[in-house]
């Protein structure tokens, strides 16, 4: 009984990708936490679900689509292995879209609009623009940063946001090209073209003036615009920048021209999400002290 149990709980958490569901949700909860002094309510607990629900569909329509593809890339994926069926995973994908929309709702009517952007917008990835080299890396980039920006909207305090979601679109730009030179193998087997398919020389500028471009902005939310104070600062110098420094450093060095290097993508993607735990943690930290 409890292993046909697990058996049918275990592909669910691993198609929703649950920490990055859980990472989703924790930045809706920071953004509320940022700009609102009454953010432990009920429409806080909503619009968590709401996001989590979103980023959760996102995964499964991705993985729906994207199966001839995981044959290479990703084996262990409950539709590669047979440990759920697409039908299943259809299914899912629905209950989750709905259930995104009506905790939205529930919210307010302003975050079902809200909260449609996202839901649309990841149809419409899997769909077309993840086989799209750049516009797909955009786009997820984009939904990234929406969701620190999503719960503290419309609040008028949400502009102290901007820069820090820009911080995460910059950084997930780059996370998306990472995860896209790392899937390689499996998406030109599918006949996908992604970023991947540009010129080597060409993926490593890209990379490194983004990361550049974020280092530069990095610290303006508490150097110049006075938004958030010296714990910020501190963190990002002691924590965020080393990080960012650790990958920009294996790209530079790397040398491209015969196939990727010797670059270690997964090393270099796992580097950037703890990039991005660092900086939620430096927003945090800050708020608390």
């Amino acid at each position: 009984m409890i292993t046909a149990i697990k058996n049918k709980i275990f592909p669910l958490i691993s198609i929703v990708r649950l920490s990055n569901a859980v990472m989703t949700a924790a930045a809706v909860f920071l953004g509320i936490w940022l700009t609102q002094s009454n953010y432990i309510t009920l429409n806080t607990l909503l619009l968590m679900t709401a996001a989590m629900c979103a980023a959760a569909y996102g995964n499964v329509i991705n993985d729906i689509l994207d199966i001839k593809s995981d044959l290479i890339s990703h084996p262990s994926r409950p539709l590669v292995n047979g440990t759920m069926s697409v039908p299943a995973a259809i299914i899912f994908a629905v209950l989750l879209a709905c259930g995104s929309l009506i905790s939205a709702y529930q919210a307010s009517l302003f975050h079902l609009k809200a909260a449609l952007i996202p839901i649309l917008a990841l149809t419409l990835y899997s769909i077309y623009f993840k086989r799209t080299p750049i516009i797909g890396n955009l786009i997820i980039a984009a939904l990234v940063a929406y969701a620190l920006l999503f719960g503290s909207l419309p609040h008028p305090q949400t502009k102290i946001l901007i820069l820090p979601a820009l911080l995460a679109f910059l950084l997930n730009f780059c996370r998306e090209i990472v995860k896209d030179v790392e899937d390689m193998g499996g998406d030109k087997a599918a006949g996908f073209a992604t970023t991947a398919n540009l010129p080597h020389n060409v993926i490593k500028m890209i990379l490194l003036v983004t990361a550049v471009i974020y280092a530069v902005i990095l610290l303006l939310p508490s150097l110049l615009l006075k938004d958030f104070g010296a714990v910020y600062t501190v963190v990002c110098m002691i924590a965020v920048l080393p990080l960012h420094t650790l990958w920009a450093g294996m790209i530079l060095r790397a040398d491209w021209k015969n196939g990727a290097g010797g670059v270690n993508f997964n090393k270099i993607s796992k580097i950037l999400k703890f990039e991005m735990l660092a900086g939620l943690l430096a927003l945090t930290l800050d708020k608390i002290f």
